[in-house]
């Protein structure tokens, strides 16, 4: 065997035995693409004369064999490529036009109109100020985030603190989705969902500095030098975390980017762009062939001019200060000849190939190029119809995801106050209660319980349709005239016009035309009665001065005048009383009745002289009105605090907090016994979720409706 042959064999076996330790099996068609490449330099290597033989492998019939041989992800279930398309997508929003727009409508335009509607305005007030407004949870920010990682990478992970104390919700903030794991379960029907603790987190556990840091987290949250390892996933309650996943694969527990169904597109189109970029650096920096050297013929001599080594030199940093400089002039003989040799080319028009990507690419999101310039000479809106009715229920379904979103959080809101929905029965309220199935952790048994039904805002948005709203307004403005009862609400539901505040506005322009209105006839008044002209009647009975009783009321009609009473001849009780009466000088203090500064008369009980002493001590035990309203606002931290105390009182009894104890210092090598919460990997402390959710069922109907009716 020669040497060239030993060496290709040993490159052989090199290559196999990588493969092998990688655990990567060898495809039919790659084993015969090699064959046909050692049969190729075996002949070459022979030195064979005559004609050589060629084998021309056809392309697998493979349908994934394009994407791997591109290096593009497509295993929805392997976490490093899942990583890696993520990171694509992101990369692709922050540069791509077309892309960052879709991405930046369909995170906005959903969002048109949110606001809260129920039936207690009290509790409209005050989810309004907790969800949306910039001192709470600020969701019209919030949601716009959240709808640009839906829509970019395929599925948004909001976590959520909850304030046990006031029973509200602190904050909520979007996780990196490449550090959220999901468990499913066969027996719960929400999977299981596990985070990695936050890069500075798991340092200061490691390092313990800061130690007052480290000695505050250990004394709240000891739980978490369990997972202080980089690899160490910590369960999470889905009460505080959920995954808002755009479902492209109905078996995938993990969501896919929308962009994957533009990828090759965008693959291509980098592709071109790269071709462009190619033929305008030529065009930028040619590459010129110079020519130094004359024929005799050129000459007119018998004997060539060759140029040496020191001409060519000359030559070359003549042309280099000509390139460097501003004015560019070279001046030489005849015997020079330039001409580029690449960059002749002119730039390719590729408008067609970049028109049907883009046109690709909108259609990733149901959009098409009418729908947003407009149709141009031949083209109708006919063939967008169906796209106009796909971007619709898409946008649609977006608001029903953010819909639950915010019901999921505001149901624990609603638990922690205790804001239980109701209906009214001779104009007093009574709690209205639902049936659930619960079953018992130790025996197993089921039974149905009622409990308090839950009263929240719903939270509406605009309708998303995208017809002409002039002609569905005239529509609407038909049916009523039919009519059709709809209400001015419902008119003026896709309309920018508050109905609320639009009312309170009329009443207060009528009371400013109608005062205007009496100003302008008292003027008249006054002008026609200055220049002594005649005085229309209306305005005489309105303004003319006239003598008044002083028990009539000014804005009456005039009546006729009362009786003078006659001292001597009417009764004595119908006199008032001009003398002081025995009575009235005994209560004339000393000093003449003159009230001192500073001084406040004590508030005398009505009840003082007519109730018996003991009745303050009977009084003891009867209800009392509270302190803090169960609509408090959310500033209000005392009165949150008041609302939310029942409910602390059942998940102490009900649901007490795990005690478990930080990991002890260990060497190298040991073991630690690890607590059984950990063991069974359920969420516990930080991420353990409220302890309130499902307490209402503690609390009896009759003792709600009696403080309804306190």
């Amino acid at each position: 065997m020669s040497e060239g042959t030993t060496e290709a064999a040993l490159s052989r076996m090199s290559r196999l035995f990588r493969r092998a330790s990688r655990g990567e099996s060898e495809s039919d068609e790659t084993k015969q693409m090699r064959v046909n490449r050692r049969l190729r330099r075996e002949a070459s290597e022979t030195g064979r004369s005559g004609p050589s033989l060629n084998f021309a492998t056809s392309r697998p019939r493979d349908p994934l064999f394009y994407w791997r041989q591109n290096n593009m992800p497509f295993q929805f279930d392997d976490p490093q490529q899942m990583a890696k398309m993520r990171a694509y997508c992101r990369l692709v929003y922050a540069s791509h036009p077309i892309v960052g727009s879709c991405v930046d409508i369909y995170s906005k335009y959903p969002l048109l109109g949110m606001k809260m509607s129920c039936k207690d305005e009290r509790l409209t007030d005050f989810y309004t100020q907790h969800f949306l407004e910039e001192d709470g949870l600020n969701y019209n920010k919030f949601m716009v985030d959240m709808g640009r990682e839906y829509w970019t990478v395929g599925e948004a992970w909001p976590l959520g603190t909850f304030n046990e104390p006031l029973g509200v919700w602190d904050d909520e903030e979007l996780l990196n989705p490449d550090d959220v794991e999901v468990q499913p379960s066969p027996f719960l029907r929400d999977p299981r969902y596990l985070i990695r603790l936050p890069t500075e987190m798991r340092e200061l556990i490691r390092t313990r500095q800061p130690a007052w840091e480290y000695a505050k987290l250990m004394e709240a949250y000891p739980e978490l030098t369990y997972y202080a390892d980089d690899n160490s996933l910590m369960p999470v309650s889905n009460v505080l975390l959920r995954q808002l996943k755009f479902e492209a694969d109905t078996f995938n527990k993990r969501g896919v980017p929308l962009l994957y169904r533009a990828m090759r597109s965008l693959m291509q189109e980098e592709m071109l762009n790269a071709a462009v970029d190619s033929v305008a650096d030529r065009l930028y920096t040619p590459l010129i062939l110079a020519k130094l050297g004359a024929s005799a013929s050129d000459l007119g001599t018998s004997v060539p001019w060759i140029p040496t080594q020191d001409d060519l030199a000359d030559f070359e940093e003549a042309v280099d200060l000509a390139l460097a400089g501003d004015f560019r002039i070279i001046m030489t003989h005849f015997g020079v000849d330039m001409e580029p040799v690449l960059g002749k080319e002119d730039v390719p028009d590729l408008t067609p190939d970049f028109d049907r990507i883009e046109g690709r690419i909108l259609q990733t999101f149901g959009l098409s190029k009418t729908m947003l310039a407009g149709a141009s000479s031949g083209e109708t809106y006919a063939a967008d119809a169906l796209n106009r009715d796909l971007v619709t229920q898409m946008l649609t379904n977006y608001q029903q995801l953010l819909h639950r979103h915010y019901r999921q959080r505001a149901l624990v809101v609603a638990e922690a106050q205790e804001h239980f929905d109701y209906e009214e029965r001779g104009g007093k309220r009574y709690v209205k209660m639902e049936e659930i199935l619960e079953i018992d952790e130790e025996t197993g048994e089921e039974r149905i319980v009622e409990q308090p039904k839950l009263l929240i805002p719903d939270l509406q948005f605009r309708t998303m349709s995208l017809q002409d709203e002039a002609a569905q307004t005239e529509f609407f403005e038909a049916l009523r005239e039919a009519g059709v009862p709809i209400s001015m609400r419902t008119r003026l539901h896709n309309v920018q016009i508050d109905f609320d505040d639009e009312i309170e506005r009329s009443r207060d322009e009528a009371v400013e035309l109608a005062v205007a209105e009496q100003e302008t006839r008292k003027a008249i008044y006054v002008a026609l009665k200055d220049k002594g002209l005649p005085i229309p009647e209306d305005l005489k009975l309105d303004f003319t001065p006239r003598a008044l009783d002083e028990s009539q009321d000014p804005g009456a009609m005039p009546t006729a005048p009362s009786r003078i009473p006659i001292m001597g001849m009417d009764p004595v009780g119908s006199q008032p009383t001009l003398a002081p009466t025995m009575q009235d000088l005994q209560t004339i203090p000393a000093d003449g009745g003159v009230v001192q500064p500073g001084s406040v008369p004590e508030p005398v009980d009505a009840d003082q002289g007519t109730r018996p002493e003991e009745s303050d001590e009977m009084r003891g035990d009867m209800p009392k009105q509270s302190s803090a309203s169960p609509y408090a606002p959310v500033g209000n931290l005392v009165a949150l605090h008041q609302n939310a105390e029942r409910m602390r009182a059942l998940a102490n009894v009900h649901k007490p907090k795990a005690k478990i104890a930080p990991m002890p210092e260990v060497e190298e090598g040991e073991t630690v016994a690890l607590p059984e919460e950990v063991l069974r990997k359920e969420p516990i402390g930080l991420y353990g979720g409220p302890r309130h959710v499902g307490m209402r069922r503690h609390i009896p109907a009759a003792e709600i409706n009696e403080e309804y009716q306190a």
